[in-house]
């Protein structure tokens, strides 16, 4: 039973959930994002860490084998999709960071890893000054948060840089941050 709270009838009083749509219904996305993501329930999976569910469970796999069989050599059979983890792409200090980038690519899905954010997401980026494409995986509630609104907002692709703050986790890393790309 949802009981709202009288200071935020938005929250429910007796666990925290939040329970107005964070994200309006209908947010148009951009053609090259449509049917890879859900804004609502992407967002609602953020903030009452409830298990995302994936518009179209077998994108990940299909997205993979199609980069296997799209190989131009041997050595690209063997690459691992090129995908590293953010966490271990930005050093571990403040500021560290992309430098400025375009992310021009984007699927989240479900994460299992049992603590933080219940999805992850994967971010195809293009460093600005460099050209050169990379892709990452992050469960970064924050920048989850960031890149969600303003995809919701009509901002895409996303032209940013990601930073560490001066802010750690619990884990003792600091905390990533979206920031303009200038």
């Amino acid at each position: 039973m949802n009981t709202r709270s009288k200071q935020n009838p938005d929250v429910d009083s007796t666990d925290g959930t939040v329970v107005k749509p964070l994200i309006a219904e209908g947010v148009a996305l951009p053609d090259d994002l449509y049917g890879k993501l859900d804004l609502s329930v992407w967002a609602e999976s953020l903030i009452n860490r409830r298990p995302y569910t994936e518009p179209d469970p077998e994108y990940l796999s299909r997205m993979l084998l199609t980069q296997t069989l799209m190989a131009s050599d041997v050595d690209a059979v063997f690459e691992q999709a090129g995908i590293r983890k953010l966490q271990e792409a930005i050093p571990n200090v403040p500021n560290g960071g992309t430098g400025p980038i375009t992310i021009y690519d984007l699927y989240v899905t479900g994460s299992d890893f049992g603590e933080g954010a219940p999805c992850y997401m994967i971010l195809s980026v293009r460093d600005l000054e460099t050209g050169m494409e990379s892709k990452y995986t992050t469960g970064a509630s924050q920048l989850q948060a960031q890149i969600l609104k303003l995809i919701s907002l009509g901002n895409w692709p996303i032209k940013c840089q990601i930073k560490r703050t001066e802010r750690k986790d619990r884990g003792g890393r600091f905390l990533f941050w979206l920031f303009p790309p200038d």
